[in-house]
């Protein structure tokens, strides 16, 4: 027994027990994208229709221009409006007839009013708004004109391409028919001379 114990140990020299696998003792931490967030930038309008301002008092902060510097207001690189005198907020608009796109036609203004001139309105610009409404407004009347004149020759061109379509299948189809009638006149004069000389 002791031989055959120390043969078996000596055969088991050269073989090696494979090694067992543990699991792991953390869990794989995953990879997250996209989660900097940065603070708001508070935009917006600032000074509203009334108000009372200072010299450089920011009226509106904006990315682009929705809202376009008037009298007295100075703009920044960062299209952010600012009073360049002592007044009054005042908001207008003003009609572009050129510019095809109804949103960019309308353009908004803010302006800074003393406040001696604040309830009335520079006529200036009072004028300037009136034109341009009588101006779009006659460009309106012209283009219906215009659109009206070019529908009703669509229609009438349209009528007369038809009524030469119509004349001229009616003319092929006549034609048609006096040939086919001429031939079978023709088929039946040589059947009528094939039986007489027979």
């Amino acid at each position: 027994q002791g031989m055959a114990s120390s043969l078996l140990h000596r055969a088991g020299r050269g073989l090696s027990m494979p090694r067992s696998r543990g699991f792991a003792s953390k869990a794989a931490g995953g990879s997250s994208s996209n989660t900097k967030d940065s603070a708001g930038r508070r935009l917006g309008v600032k000074k509203f229709g009334g108000r009372m301002v200072h010299p450089g008092v920011i009226l509106v902060r904006q990315r682009g221009t929705k809202f376009h510097p008037g009298l007295n207001v100075g703009i920044g690189k960062d299209h952010t409006l600012y009073s360049l005198i002592e007044g009054k907020v005042k908001f207008s608009r003003t009609i572009r007839p050129e510019v095809t796109n109804v949103r960019a036609r309308l353009r908004k203004f803010i302006n800074v009013l003393p406040i001696e001139d604040y309830h009335e309105f520079p006529k200036e610009i009072v004028e300037e708004m009136h034109m341009t409404r009588k101006r779009i407004k006659k460009n309106n009347l012209q283009m219906k004109a215009k659109l009206r004149q070019e529908r009703e020759q669509i229609k009438k061109e349209t009528a007369d391409r038809i009524d030469h379509e119509v004349q001229t299948k009616q003319t092929e189809r006549e034609a048609r028919v006096a040939a086919f009638k001429k031939r079978m006149e023709e088929l039946d004069a040589q059947k009528a001379a094939s039986a007489s000389s027979s």
